[in-house]
């Protein structure tokens, strides 16, 4: 999924569902930042140096990417189907992402019960993303190719490039039985789901599951119809939702470099940023000068996001502990 479900509609649910406008954009940018934080920084206090770990890149051929990004928080090995696959050639994997699946509502639930919103914005962003990222799975395997003759990795979604995180999106998945998708279908029913989670973590009812969804369905218009930007600006005015700034917890915690504050650096998924970093300095070619903080780090809710996702992740492989090994 995108920021238009990571961020505006998992903040527009968390309002429904009782949450206050601090604590919904908690959980809304919790949840967006996975797909944002794609480099590493070294922060520089007065305790120790922190480094704040990616949660998303592109580096299909670093051995640790799948078990320490791909896995934990974009596609998330779901239920092995009883009745059989739902591909042509009949097949399974362990590894596959299933829509909420045993293991990935263990992960959102261990979450929930942690009270810490920066955990369970996360726990979302992976859940959501299990009805998107459906029959792929995280690593660089046969599983994935959808094109048997393109020179894109068949690691996770890529050869379908963007169209299963598009909301709107209809496409074809010639791998399954039933290979005509609706995404706005998908989408809809993680939302329906996420808004009951979000409800019972408020002790509220979710009797008002519909009048939520009809709503949600009345921004999105008819499908196709409805430009992006006009969504987003409805999403803003319906729940009173601040506009996503991908740069401001960064910001408001750190001194950031000057090339990094630059508002054309956090537009979309900037593939040359986290490309620099990774070419540059995870090799030692330039060495990265720590950052400063601008005040307590571990007041800031950076420090924070990243602790829970720490977290996140060691939950993420105890549950995953037997098809890890």
């Amino acid at each position: 999924m995108n920021l238009e479900f990571h961020y505006y509609i998992i903040h527009f649910l968390s309002r429904k569902a009782g949450f206050s406008s601090e604590d919904a954009n908690i959980l809304a940018y919790s949840s967006q930042f996975v797909d944002n934080n794609i480099i590493t920084y070294h922060v520089k206090t007065k305790e120790r140096d922190y480094v704040i770990s990616p949660t998303q890149n592109y580096g299909f051929w670093v051995p640790s990417f799948p078990k320490e990004i791909y896995l934990p928080f974009h596609f998330f090995p779901g239920d092995t189907p009883i009745d059989g696959s739902t591909r042509r050639d009949r097949k399974t994997n362990p590894l596959n992402t299933t829509p909420n699946s045993s293991k990935v509502k263990a992960l959102l639930l261990a979450a929930l019960h942690t009270r810490n919103l920066y955990r369970v914005g996360i726990a979302l962003h992976t859940f959501a993303d299990s009805w998107a990222h459906q029959n792929f799975s995280g690593i660089n395997e046969p599983w994935n190719v959808l094109d048997e003759g393109s020179l894109i990795p068949p690691i996770g979604h890529a050869q379908a490039i963007k169209k299963p995180d598009d909301l709107n999106s209809r496409w074809v998945d010639t791998r399954l039985i039933h290979p005509d998708i609706s995404n706005r279908e998908r989408f809809l029913t993680a939302a329906g789901k996420i808004y009951k989670y979000l409800a019972t973590y408020n002790r509220r009812s979710f009797n008002d599951l519909e009048l939520v969804l009809w709503k949600l369905e009345d921004i999105l218009g008819p499908p196709g119809r409805k430009p992006l930007e006009e969504r987003l600006l409805d999403y803003t005015i319906e729940a009173d939702i601040p506009a996503y700034n991908r740069k401001e917890w960064l910001n408001d915690a750190l001194y950031l470099p000057p090339e990094e504050v630059d508002e054309s650096v956090f537009s979309g998924y900037d593939k040359l940023l986290w490309l620099k970093d990774a070419l540059l300095y995870r090799n030692s070619i330039i060495r990265k000068i720590p950052i400063k903080p601008r005040g307590p780090f571990s007041e800031t809710h950076l420090f924070k996001w990243h602790e829970a996702s720490r977290d996140h992740r060691r939950e993420a492989h105890r549950i995953l502990k037997e098809i890890l090994q």
